[in-house]
């Protein structure tokens, strides 16, 4: 009886887990975030964006090469959202391939004694909202003007710390975003589809609007520039040693702050 009763139990167990197994499965591919140790799927999160690496076509849309002296553009981008510029990246010269990293510093930061911890992250963040998108865009920089390249409008209620490739037929051939929670700097080995997104073969109205306004600034700028050119030299002379210790810092101590957190991590796997 007892055998009997035990055969019966290992059958009953043998059907069990496979279910168990199944509908495991299905929970995690329905909210991965879990898995991942991130926030549910559909609520609110905050995520760290920022851009990798852009490719774009050898000439521009309409054939022409990019600069008259036959360089590569000098690429810089934009992230939008809310309506609201909250990511500039550094220009990259002369570049078909540029790549950017989450910590850069521009000649303008300096000039303007704008360098601090929070200042060389070139870090977007977004919150992860049902029915929002966020849109990124590519330009070419000359010195009074921004020529669009292309651009990603993206469902922010796709975003996952991981990698996103995203590929088209356009200008702008391959874009490379990161993505990380928290503030973290550290992406995780994963990379991920996104099925929401729509290249943008047109700038938006905000990006349009913001370039017009960057060209008629640089042209004031050119004009004061040369009313005084000695002058203006010195002072950007100034400028730039008298932030010079000011940026050390600001590098060090974020570069500490990275540190810490991969040695948090690597403590965290070994008490495990």
């Amino acid at each position: 009886m007892t055998n009997k009763k035990d055969k019966k139990n290992q059958v009953l167990l043998m059907v069990l887990i496979p279910i168990a197994i199944i509908f495991l499965g299905y929970l995690f591919s329905k909210d991965p975030g879990k898995n991942n140790g991130q926030s549910p799927k559909g609520a609110s999160s905050i995520y760290s964006i920022w851009l990798t690496e852009a490719e774009v076509a050898p000439t521009k849309k309409d054939g022409n090469q990019w600069d008259v002296d036959g360089t590569a553009p000098d690429l810089s981008a934009m992230v939008i959202w809310k309506d609201q510029i909250v990511l500039n990246t550094v220009t990259s010269n002369d570049s078909l391939i540029a790549r950017w990293d989450p910590i850069a510093i521009s000649v303008g930061d300096v000039i303007q004694g704008e360098v601090s911890t929070s200042t060389v992250k070139r870090i977007a963040r977004i919150r992860a909202e049902k029915g929002e998108k966020f849109s990124i865009g590519l330009f070419d920089e000359d010195i009074v003007s921004r020529d669009y390249v292309g651009g990603w409008e993206i469902e922010t209620t796709e975003l996952r710390p991981g990698t996103y490739e995203l590929n088209s037929k356009g200008t702008l051939n391959r874009l490379i975003i990161s993505v990380t929670q928290d503030d973290n700097l550290i992406v995780p080995d994963r990379n991920i589809k996104l099925k929401g997104a729509t290249y943008l073969e047109e700038p938006t109205e905000l990006m349009l609007e913001t370039v017009k306004r960057w060209a008629n600034q640089a042209k004031e700028s050119v004009k004061e520039l040369g009313s005084n050119v000695g002058e203006k030299i010195e002072e950007i002379g100034e400028q730039v040693e008298e932030q010079r210790n000011r940026l050390e810092n600001a590098i060090k101590e974020t570069s500490k702050k990275t540190e810490d957190k991969i040695r948090e991590m690597l403590d965290s796997l070994r008490n495990k």
